[in-house]
Formats: structure tokens, C-alpha cells, sequence
């Protein structure tokens, strides 16, 4: 038998021997099994030739492929066959192999990795707790002591309760304040305010760093001055970081842009100051409107806040809920309700909150809460007798 290069494949072993030179194996009793074990190789060969390989080898029926593994088997008129199994072809996952060496060398990278990140607080968890932190971060409101508005203020926009409902499905009650809303996946993933940013109306009336905003003056500095009806501003908040301001911005709804409920004109949040981001002042009975026009305006009571670039009133609607970072919050969009009378409808009614000069981690807003709730206890008490 002269083969010449020749080469058997039994599975994913492979016999090779020299391709020159008779190579005797005489009969049945020399004839070479060869097993493909988990691991290793073991080759049973005739007497008096052997093939040294793993000794601790799993039973036939789970012999696999495993690592690469070389037997030699000595004897025979020719030497030089070899034993070779398939190449790494499992991960450690898999229980062949070294596969214990593997997986503690793989965990052993991922703690690194984790440790290191802890240190730079670079972790998913801790970016999603600095954004959190930075976004209820309580937040102090400013002190009206003449009662008017005036640039520079901190204040909270609410649209107040109103006890008729002029629609059906209304989700969300009582006094809702605007709130900066981030995307709730980058949220997720990032401790960073991710442009432009979207809005929304929640319940909570504490001042924090997502719903408290600054009035500010358009074209010159006018800090401390008295904002008066008709008088473009812009409105800024921080939303709790340092040195940042985003300012309430609104355009003409498009096919790609607007509102996502109501599909009206969008409102967000915007680090570019341009005209966009301009709003006005307007009384609310339309029948007064004009002499009002130039007067200042009353902190803690209802005005009407339009866009100055698309004539739109700032509106919420009660009846959309949007799933948020921190729940479910009303939308807010940029459009005008008008009733039969040609008057806005309460869903554009804001008030512009300050702080309670009594306590200042509160607003106005319960102490005239406060003073309602103990009128109405009064009342009561008041008994008439007839003349």
C-alpha cells in the first residue's frame, strides 16, 4: 500500500501520513480507532504501540470536538501519523476545553471594566441619577413684594384647575405646572440634556429645576424691571444644572414637526435665543384686553401667554397623556381653544407663580390654596337669623 498524500477523515479527526514510502499495517489487529473526545484524543492502536493522551475522557456518547489536539502513534514500519482535532470552535460557555480557565479570565475583564467605570462614574445607574438629581433639585422661587412680575424672576408656569370640563376623558386633575421632560430612552443612557428637549404638565407644584423658569428681557437688560402686557420675553430654565439655559421656543407644525397626541404646534425647549423663543403677556377677558395693553403683570393670577412669531397661545391639554420619564404628565402644545364667544378656553389659562414670602420652600399658589380652604371652613360657622 503506497498512498501518496493521501489523507482520511473520520468526523473531525484526520489520519495524514507521508504522501512517499510503503507504510505496512498489517491486518485487522493493527487497524487504529480513533475517538473524538471532549477535549482530548484518544487513539486505541494495536499491541505494543501506544498513543499517550488525556486519561479523564467523557463516555463516547458525548464526545465532541474540542480544542486543537495532536497524537502521534509510535511503531509500524512507518511513523508519523498523526491524530489532529477540529480547531476552537466553541466559546467558554461552552463546557469543553479549558472553558473554566476561559470564563474566570472573561469575568475577571468585566470586573475590571466595571471598577473602572464606577471611579469615573461613567455607570448607566449613576449618569441616571445625576440627570434625576439635577432635575428635582429643589429650586427657590422669587419673592413678588409690589405683586407684579417683574424680569429676572423665578416662577413657576401653572395652569390652574378648573371644575367644568369642557371635554370628556379628562385623565388629569387639579393645578398642573410646565415641566421639561427629557426622552425617556436617552434619559436612560445619559446625564446629559439631549436638544431640543420636550415639555409637559405634572401635578407636582414644588418648585424643582424641571418646572421652575426665568423671565427674561429681549434685546437689552432689563433685570428688575416690571414686565407689563404686550412686551415680548423670553423664558429660560436651567433645569437644575450650572451654567446652562434653555429657553421655550415654538414654530409652525409640519409634517416632521408637531405635537405628538395632538399633532398641533410643538413646543420645546432650545439652547439658540432667536425669535422663536419670544412670548407675550395678554389679559384674559378679551373685552379688556386693550386697556390693559401696557400695564404690568400680576403675579399669581390668570393671563394668557401667545408666541409671538406664530400668534399661538400656550395651551395644555388634559385630556393627552404622554408616558414621560416620570410618568404619565399631560402635552403642552402651542394653540389657541376658543369657545362660541371667540374667548379662550381654560386649557390656555397661566399663572405665574412666585415664592410664599412666609416660607420659602412654598409658593403663593398653596397659600392661597391655604386661605381658601380655611374661608370655606368659616362659612359654615356663619349662621343667619331672620328678621
Amino acid at each position: 500500500m503506497e498512498p501518496t498524500g493521501s489523507q482520511l477523515d473520520s468526523g473531525s479527526l484526520s489520519l495524514t501520513w507521508p504522501s512517499s514510502g510503503p507504510m505496512d499495517i498489517a491486518g485487522s489487529a493493527q487497524r487504529l480507532e480513533v475517538a473524538s473526545l471532549t477535549g482530548c484524543t484518544r487513539a486505541r492502536t494495536p499491541i505494543g504501540q501506544r498513543c499517550w493522551t488525556s486519561t479523564n475522557a467523557p463516555p463516547p456518547s458525548s464526545r465532541r470536538p474540542g480544542k486543537l489536539k495532536t497524537a502521534v502513534v509510535e511503531g509500524g514500519r512507518r511513523s508519523g501519523l498523526q491524530v489532529t482535532m477540529a480547531q476552537n470552535l466553541y466559546g467558554p460557555r461552552v463546557r469543553m476545553g479549558n472553558w473554566n480557565e476561559d470564563a474566570y479570565l472573561e469575568e475577571v475583564e468585566l470586573m475590571k471594566d466595571f471598577l473602572e467605570k464606577r471611579e469615573q462614574g461613567k455607570l448607566l445607574i449613576q449618569r441616571n441619577r445625576r440627570l434625576k438629581m439635577h432635575l428635582l433639585r429643589p429650586m427657590q422661587l422669587s419673592v413678588s413684594e409690589d405683586g407684579y412680575i417683574h424680569y429676572g424672576d423665578q416662577v413657576m408656569l401653572v395652569n390652574p384647575d378648573h371644575p367644568e370640563r369642557e371635554e370628556a376623558g379628562v385623565f388629569l386633575g387639579g393645578d398642573l405646572s410646565l415641566c421639561m421632560t427629557p426622552d425617556e430612552m436617552h434619559a436612560h443612557l445619559s446625564d446629559e440634556l439631549q436638544l431640543p428637549c420636550g415639555l409637559s404638565a405634572a401635578q407636582a407644584i414644588a418648585p424643582v429645576g424641571r418646572s421652575t423658569f426665568v423671565v427674561l428681557s429681549v434685546g437689552r437688560d432689563a433685570t428688575g424691571q416690571v414686565l407689563r402686557y404686550g412686551q415680548d420675553f423670553c423664558l429660560g430654565i436651567t433645569g437644575g444644572f450650572e451654567n446652562k439655559m434653555l429657553y421655550l421656543s415654538s414654530d409652525h407644525r409640519t409634517l416632521l414637526k408637531s405635537a405628538k397626541k395632538s399633532w398641533l404646534q410643538e413646543v420645546h425647549l432650545t439652547d439658540e435665543l432667536s425669535h422663536l423663543a419670544r412670548w407675550q403677556a395678554t389679559f384674559l377677558d378679551p373685552q379688556l384686553r386693550l386697556e390693559h395693553e401696557g400695564l404690568p403683570v400680576q403675579a399669581n393670577e390668570k393671563i394668557l401667554i401667545y408666541h409671538c412669531h406664530t400668534n399661538q397661545a400656550l395651551a395644555v391639554h388634559r385630556q393627552l397623556f404622554l408616558r414621560t420619564y416620570f410618568g404619565k404628565e399631560a402635552e403642552v402644545a402651542a394653540h389657541t381653544h376658543l369657545d362660541s364667544h371667540r374667548a379662550e378656553k381654560p386649557k390656555n389659562y397661566w399663572m405665574l407663580v412666585t415664592g410664599n414670602p412666609t416660607d420659602a420652600s412654598s409658593t403663593m399658589l398653596g397659600l392661597r390654596r391655604q386661605s381658601a380652604e380655611d374661608a370655606g371652613a368659616v362659612e359654615p360657622a356663619v349662621v343667619r337669623h331672620p328678621q
